[in-house]
This record gives C-alpha cells, sequence and structure tokens, in this order.
C-alpha cells in the first residue's frame, strides 16, 4: 500500500467515519495518533523507523496544521500531554482539557490548555487532506507501506 491510500483510507476516511459514529474518545486517540503517523509519511526516515514518535508529531503539527498548534506545543508538549496519554491511558493529562464547544480552542487557563474536539477533527481533516495533496503531487515521496499482516482491514 503506498502513503496515499494509507492516509486517505486510515487517517482520513476512518477518523470521519468515527466522527460520524460520535465515538468522541476513541476519536481523540484516532487523532492524536493520525498527526505522529503524519509526520512519519512527512519525513525521510523509514515508515516503521524507531524512536521518532515526537519528532514526527511535531513535524506534522508544523507543517499540516495552523501556526496556534505550533504556538500550542511550544508552551504546552502536546506529543506528552495528549499523544502520549492517549496512547497509554486513553485519557489526556490533567494539563489538557477536552471540550466538545469550539470557544476557547487552544486557550490557556492557568496551566491548562483547552482543545476543542470538533476544532481539532476540522483541522486534523484539512492537514491529512493536505498530506494527500503533497503525495499526489510528488512533492512528498510515497512510501511504500507494508501491510501484509492487517489484509483484511484493506479496502
Amino acid at each position: 500500500m503506498d502513503s496515499k491510500t494509507f492516509a486517505q483510507q486510515f487517517l482520513l476516511d476512518e477518523v470521519e467515519q468515527m466522527r460520524a459514529a460520535n465515538v468522541r474518545l476513541h476519536l481523540l486517540s484516532a487523532i492524536t495518533h493520525g498527526i505522529e503517523t503524519a509526520g512519519a509519511l512527512l519525513d525521510q526516515l523509514p515508515f516503521k523507523a524507531k524512536g521518532q514518535g515526537k519528532k514526527r508529531f511535531d513535524l506534522a503539527l508544523r507543517k499540516l496544521f495552523p501556526l496556534e498548534y505550533l504556538q500550542a506545543n511550544q508552551r504546552v508538549n502536546l506529543y506528552s500531554q495528549l499523544r502520549s496519554h492517549m496512547a497509554h491511558c486513553m485519557l489526556p493529562a490533567k494539563t489538557v482539557s477536552i471540550e466538545i464547544s469550539e470557544d476557547n480552542h487552544l486557550h490557556f487557563s492557568e496551566k491548562v490548555i483547552q482543545i476543542s474536539l470538533n476544532t481539532l477533527f476540522e483541522d486534523y481533516c484539512c492537514a491529512i487532506k493536505k498530506l494527500i495533496e503533497q503525495l499526489e503531487a510528488g512533492t512528498l515521496k510515497n512510501k511504500k507501506i507494508v501491510f501484509e499482516n492487517l489484509e483484511a482491514l484493506n479496502k
């Protein structure tokens, strides 16, 4: 499977299906993992390169997301406080407040950042579409993703 197909099917289409099903906690988890995975498609390293999680997460925020995410990431380590906590505990850290309302997205209240799940979802989808456009245009290398062990999930 190539990067474009992978990004379309698993980073965009399936995340949109989660949103449509109103599966919010798993949606948040998929988005945070998807950000890191987008970074894996942006860099020059092999897709499964070890020890690249934070670098890839930060790269995706820097290259694909609005500037406000990079600024927020400089104040609170979103990889650690959001992505890693979601991966290991299925909850964000205490320094992250997930809201449904779009008010105060990426706003800090004392040491807590407020993140609107709805706004994050919209920005994530725009980011992944931007990634797909770069793959289609040939400005990014289209990596081959070995997918043999999950063939049943491939359309």
